[in-house]
């Protein structure tokens, strides 16, 4: 009976190893199909709205200046994430403290969105009617393929059932 139960044991790691194994190649090669990074969801938008040189100037003039101010608000947010994570771990949380990080995090969470819409319209104003259509198309396009931080386990079975 006790050999039983080592195996038993023996066996469960393994899978547990196995899932967790999987997860991580899941991630870190996006073999999800329609996510991969080799397909047109991964290309740079002005690849794909023909544009002139002059607005392919223009458009990577913007996306030169936005990018690295987006990258330095989602840096403060996740900074603010591990503090809040770091208050939560206390073994009594000061309630205070964690609606204070939370504030904080929503007003940089807010100032990012702020500064996407922005950049999103600003960038349109350099585009066609064609051109601004297929930007926006695209756009929607990649949300909702996008890959989420969850498990795929964890998301929704209507995608899958509406794909079949």
């Amino acid at each position: 009976m006790k050999g039983n139960f080592k195996i038993l044991i023996f066996l469960f790691s393994i899978i547990l190893n196995i899932v967790f194994v999987g997860t991580y190649a899941v991630y870190k090669f996006q073999i999800i199909p329609g996510e991969r990074k080799d397909g047109n969801l991964m290309k740079p938008l002005y690849l794909e709205l023909n544009l002139s040189a002059q607005q392919l100037t223009k458009f990577k003039s913007e996306r030169d200046k936005f990018h690295p101010h987006l990258q330095a608000l989602e840096q403060e947010i996740k900074r603010k994430q591990i503090e809040l994570i770091e208050i939560l771990s206390i073994n009594t949380p000061d309630p205070q403290a964690l609606e204070s990080k939370q504030k904080e995090i929503h007003e940089l969470q807010a100032a990012a969105q702020d500064r996407v819409i922005a950049h999103l319209l600003q960038a349109s104003t350099l585009l066609s009617p064609e051109q601004r259509t297929r930007f926006f198309r695209l756009i929607r396009e990649r949300i909702e393929a996008s890959i989420s931080s969850c498990p795929p386990w964890t998301k929704p079975l209507e995608k899958n059932h509406q794909e079949n």
